[in-house]
């Protein structure tokens, strides 16, 4: 695949990045935040993995590189998770044999039987995998069709924990656990990692060369506003001074698939997102397939489309699936012309002899869930790329990019990356202000605490297993304090009642378990966080190199 490409102006690598926290709620038959783990395994996940496979089958090739982050992957490869995802699955194909029979002889027949069919095939998928849905991307990276990274365990922003010893040898933990955890399920090392939110300080590559990461991303003015010469923008991977390979966000081709607005996924025949029959049919119908407290929450079947700018949700027109998808085809082919004017003009004002690099990054889940028709524009996008030679622009994995510039003898020019993310703003606004910066003060004194009692009671540590447990538990509930999702949905007010109550247990645990290692004591009612230590595979035994 690659000598099809190599004399090409451009290479397209698309990036998914996929990511959801641990949502383990073993106390209730089902919680409301499980749902957002079923709703992207059954919206982009699972679809996802179909549309790759179909191209492999195809073409011997799909070219694009998906990360899963730690708590995500621990999720998708546990038992727990995939009997309760398998039971939402079902009922999602039980709702759509009722919505077929109810919508019979009305306008709204068409939709619900395509959605009823692609869920039907979403469960039919599910069952061939025996609900492990990373066996199919496993089985595909194997083949060469795609690769698979991984992020660190619990998505911290990690220069946030760049400033200390105590916090720096956690955040060698997150990537020491997150790629151990990875090497565990898939049996090889993932060369590159996804930093969470994209967030970059100088310094950082020594962690990610230590684990044997040979390339990461950052946003696009991290690349631009360095202290060095990027003398090739974006459209280039450099190499840091510890000899990390770092790819820059490509702006233009972001906008064009992020943006609701000014993007595809904002064309007025695709479907409308938050209109669903979950909160419009009838209680006693619905009932069933909501949560089971009552309250209304989304079923997936969704019959209406966006219609136009500031249309009300009342007001919206039926969803029509044959013209979404053909929309789906249209925006593909526009996707690939612009990348094709774009490598066009700078390959020849860059004097450029090797093809350049567009770097097209998205979360996982934008593709299906939050755009529907996103996994149809994928799939459009890869076939088109695979099997029109014609095209100035081709599909490689970003391993297989670095393989092509190896194979022109290209040296990357070495540059630092500035701090950047590719948050709100380009730094680090949304997970560092006023609504949400108590939580590290509280995180680095207790952090600090622990390591202090861990140095301090070493050698009782060493010699009782129930303590070692006491230290793998605290290592857990840090690491989970870290998370980035807690501040991020505090502060953009999306359920951030959640996000205060996720932070303060875990620090509250935390703190209990600091004071047993230091009074030497037993503490009640910590199953679920040991479950969960257990979960992430934490092992004292294995850490306690990084802890001294």
């Amino acid at each position: 695949m690659i000598e099809k490409n190599i004399d090409k102006k451009g290479i397209i690598t698309l990036v998914l990045h996929s990511h959801l926290p641990l949502l383990y709620y073993p106390e209730y038959n089902e919680s409301l935040e499980e749902r957002w783990l079923f709703e992207a395994v059954r919206e982009s996940y699972i679809p996802l993995l179909m549309v790759f496979e179909e191209i492999y089958q195809k073409y011997g090739y799909v070219g694009v590189t998906i990360s899963f982050s730690g708590s995500l992957l621990t999720m998708l490869s546990s038992d727990f998770f995939k009997e309760r995802i398998y039971r939402h699955l079902k009922k999602a194909v039980e709702l759509g044999e009722k919505e077929i029979e109810r919508t019979k002889n009305t306008q709204f027949y068409k939709v619900s039987s395509f959605l009823f069919e692609k869920f039907s095939q979403i469960l039919k998928k599910f069952e061939e995998l025996n609900g492990d849905v990373l066996k199919g991307f496993k089985k595909l990276a194997e083949n060469g069709a795609i690769q698979i990274i991984t992020s660190n365990l619990t998505h911290c922003i990690s220069p946030f924990y760049f400033v200390d010893s105590a916090n720096t040898k956690l955040l060698e933990i997150q990537f020491y656990q997150a790629i151990s955890n990875f090497v565990d399920y898939f049996g090889f090392h993932p060369e590159g990692v996804w930093l969470p939110e994209c967030a970059y300080v100088p310094f950082l590559d020594e962690i990610l060369r230590k684990y044997g990461i040979k390339y990461t991303f950052v946003e696009s003015h991290g690349i631009i506003f360095s202290r060095d010469v990027c003398k090739y923008g974006t459209f280039l991977p450099y190499q840091t001074r510890q000899g990390l390979i770092v790819f820059g966000r490509d702006l233009e081709s972001s906008k064009q698939v992020w943006s609701a607005k000014e993007g595809y996924p904002g064309d007025f025949w695709y479907r409308e997102f938050y209109r669903d029959i979950g909160y419009d049919l009838d209680y006693d119908y619905i009932k069933p397939y909501i949560h089971e407290s009552g309250v209304r929450v989304d079923t997936g079947y969704k019959y209406y489309r966006i219609t136009g700018v500031d249309v009300p949700l009342s007001a919206k027109d039926v969803y029509d699936p044959d013209i979404a998808l053909k929309k789906s085809f249209e925006h593909a082919a526009n996707f690939i012309f612009n990348r094709e004017r774009q490598c066009e003009y700078w390959y020849n004002a860059l004097n450029s002899n090797v093809p350049l690099n567009i770097v097209a990054m998205y979360d996982t889940e934008l593709f299906g869930h939050w755009w529907f028709e996103g996994v149809y524009f994928v799939k459009n996008l890869l076939s088109l790329l695979n099997e029109e030679p014609r095209y100035l622009v081709g599909a490689l994995s970003v391993s297989d990019y670095i393989k092509l510039l190896e194979s022109k003898s290209f040296k990357l020019d070495v540059l630092e990356p500035n701090s950047s993310t590719w948050g709100w703003k380009g730094y680090f606004e949304y997970w560092l202000n006023g609504s949400v910066d108590y939580m590290y003060r509280h995180l680095h004194v207790n952090t600090q605490r622990f390591f202090e009692i861990v140095k301090e009671r070493r050698d009782k540590i060493e010699r009782d297993e129930g303590y070692k447990e006491l230290v793998e538990m605290g290592i857990s509930e840090i690491l989970q304090s870290q998370c980035s999702d807690w501040p991020f949905i505090v502060f953009t007010g999306q359920v951030s009642q959640y996000g205060h109550q996720r932070f303060k247990e875990h620090i509250t645990n935390l703190i209990r378990i600091n004071n047993a290692i230091f009074e030497g004591g037993c503490i009640e009612n910590l199953e679920k966080v040991k479950n969960v230590k257990n979960l992430y595979k934490i092992d004292y035994n294995k850490l306690v190199n990084i802890l001294q």
